[in-house]
């Protein structure tokens, strides 16, 4: 049973409009007259007519609800991202408060040698705070520091590079983390089910240069097919074989589009995206 009452409105009335052209030729061949018939086409034809703009205003609504259903599931990534990152930053808090009770306690009780062995391991074992990588985009650091547990859970080695300020990027925060977290979420996929399970790298770099903001995201996921490389921005094409995928990547190259930038990829070695992005003045 389908559970889209869009696609159900769609079949049906696409169901309908054959039901309707059947009744017609049957009518045609047997009736007697074919003034008699001339005076009902008007009639079949407006019938069809109104069943076309129905099918065409269902289709049309199917397409905006996978649209809001594929921006709501980017947005609720986003939000499970700087969850995420809030969680690991509450927590080396914690435990810096706790170390630092625990040397303080040490030095109160003039346990010298062993504060000092305390915080020799500390050193040795402990990562610190000062991990967490920054850029020049406050959403940007929050969401690319999360990728980075994400990559390590998953055993990938993920870099980045941000060589430019990002200030004059015309894309708001939202929509640009929306593209980045996108293309770094595919390459996490492609890289995890390449057949090299040893080597997993994903890389992100951001430059500027001739008045473009240029992003590569490049992955050593298994290469693409050719045949695949250009149907990767159809609206609803997936290799998932599932119904909710194959609109990310289309409503991200619509957003770039939106802000003058185009969007290609090529696989050989690497898989890479590539998004180039206007500078802001020079947007009319």
């Amino acid at each position: 049973m389908f559970k889209n009452k869009g696609v159900i409105l769609i079949i049906f009335t696409m169901l309908l409009q054959l039901l309707v052209i059947e009744v017609i030729n049957q009518f045609i061949f047997m009736a007697d007259a074919l003034e008699y018939v001339k005076n009902f086409l008007p009639y079949v034809s407006g019938l069809l007519f109104i069943l076309i703009i129905l099918v065409l205003l269902s289709i049309n609504k199917l397409s905006e609800t996978i649209k809001r259903n594929t921006e709501s599931r980017l947005l609720n990534s986003q939000l499970k991202q700087v969850e995420n990152l809030n969680n690991i930053l509450q927590t080396q808090k914690h435990e810096y408060n706790r170390h630092i009770q625990t040397i303080q306690s040490m030095l109160y009780l003039e346990e010298i040698d062993s504060a000092k062995n305390y915080l020799n391991e500390l050193t040795e074992n402990h990562k610190p705070i000062t991990d967490i990588k920054y850029t020049y985009n406050t959403a940007l650091t929050v969401l690319l520091n999360s990728k980075i547990k994400v990559a390590e859970d998953k055993n990938i080695n993920f870099d980045f590079a941000i060589k430019c300020d990002l200030e004059r990027l015309k894309i708001n925060d939202r929509e640009f983390c929306s593209i980045i977290g996108n293309l770094i979420d595919n390459a996490f996929e492609a890289t995890v089910e390449s057949e090299n399970d040893v080597n997993r790298y994903v890389g992100l770099e951001i430059k500027f240069e001739n008045n473009n903001f240029i992003i590569y995201v490049s992955n050593t996921g298994n290469k693409i097919p050719r045949e695949i490389e250009k149907k990767l921005f159809n609206p609803g094409f997936t290799t998932k074989g599932t119904n909710d995928r194959g609109y990310g990547l289309f409503l991200i190259k619509k957003i770039i589009k939106q802000y003058g930038g185009t969007m290609e990829v090529s696989s050989n070695k690497k898989t890479a995206f590539k998004v180039k992005i206007p500078l802001k003045d020079e947007m009319k």
